[in-house]
Protein backbone atom coordinates (compact mmCIF):
# COMPACT_ATOMS: atom_id res chain seq x y z
CA UNK A 1 0.00 0.00 0.00
CA UNK A 2 1.09 3.35 -0.75
CA UNK A 3 1.02 6.31 1.54
CA UNK A 4 -1.51 8.38 -0.41
CA UNK A 5 -3.58 5.06 -0.29
CA UNK A 6 -3.63 5.04 3.29
CA UNK A 7 -4.59 8.49 3.46
CA UNK A 8 -7.47 8.25 1.38
CA UNK A 9 -8.89 5.60 3.63
CA UNK A 10 -8.19 7.39 7.08
CA UNK A 11 -8.52 11.01 6.30
CA UNK A 12 -12.26 11.02 4.26
CA UNK A 13 -13.10 14.21 6.57
CA UNK A 14 -10.90 17.46 6.13
CA UNK A 15 -11.57 18.65 9.16
CA UNK A 16 -10.14 15.31 10.83
CA UNK A 17 -7.77 15.28 13.68
CA UNK A 18 -5.92 12.12 12.55
CA UNK A 19 -2.10 12.39 12.12
CA UNK A 20 0.37 10.56 10.78
CA UNK A 21 4.02 9.82 12.34
CA UNK A 22 6.96 9.07 9.32
CA UNK A 23 9.90 7.38 10.44
CA UNK A 24 12.78 7.78 8.27
CA UNK A 25 15.30 5.03 7.12
CA UNK A 26 18.57 4.92 9.96
CA UNK A 27 16.26 6.25 12.80
CA UNK A 28 14.62 4.29 15.41
CA UNK A 29 10.75 3.78 15.65
CA UNK A 30 11.26 6.48 18.49
CA UNK A 31 12.45 8.95 16.16
CA UNK A 32 9.31 10.13 13.74
CA UNK A 33 8.04 13.53 12.49
CA UNK A 34 4.27 14.26 12.82
CA UNK A 35 1.95 16.10 10.09
CA UNK A 36 -1.75 16.14 9.87
CA UNK A 37 -3.63 14.07 7.43
CA UNK A 38 -4.40 16.11 5.24
CA UNK A 39 -1.33 18.27 5.38
CA UNK A 40 0.44 19.35 1.79
CA UNK A 41 3.72 18.50 3.01
CA UNK A 42 3.00 14.97 2.87
CA UNK A 43 2.75 14.74 -0.45
CA UNK A 44 6.44 14.19 -1.31
CA UNK A 45 5.90 11.08 0.32
CA UNK A 46 2.17 10.24 -1.33
CA UNK A 47 4.08 7.31 -4.09
CA UNK A 48 6.38 5.79 -1.00
CA UNK A 49 5.32 2.43 -0.21
CA UNK A 50 4.34 1.98 3.28
CA UNK A 51 5.87 -1.16 5.27
CA UNK A 52 4.76 -1.20 8.59
CA UNK A 53 1.33 0.36 10.79
CA UNK A 54 1.04 1.13 14.61
CA UNK A 55 -1.77 2.99 16.20
CA UNK A 56 -0.30 5.02 18.59
CA UNK A 57 -3.54 6.42 19.62
CA UNK A 58 -7.07 6.53 18.82
CA UNK A 59 -6.39 9.92 16.01
CA UNK A 60 -2.25 8.78 15.57
CA UNK A 61 -0.91 6.79 13.01
CA UNK A 62 2.40 5.96 12.64
CA UNK A 63 3.97 4.41 9.60
CA UNK A 64 7.64 3.14 8.24
CA UNK A 65 7.99 3.88 4.81
CA UNK A 66 10.25 2.26 1.99
CA UNK A 67 12.53 5.21 1.09
CA UNK A 68 14.67 4.57 -2.49
CA UNK A 69 17.92 3.77 -1.35
CA UNK A 70 19.22 5.32 -4.55
CA UNK A 71 17.59 8.79 -3.68
CA UNK A 72 19.76 11.68 -4.04
CA UNK A 73 21.88 9.94 -6.77
CA UNK A 74 22.72 12.11 -10.12
CA UNK A 75 22.21 10.38 -13.38
CA UNK A 76 25.55 10.73 -15.56
CA UNK A 77 24.53 11.65 -19.15
CA UNK A 78 27.69 11.45 -21.51
CA UNK A 79 27.50 14.09 -24.40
Amino acid sequence: MKLIDLIAVIDDDPESDIKIQICHPGRSWEDYDTFNAGSKLLKPFYDLEVSCISAIETDVIRVDLIFDEKEGEVDEQTD
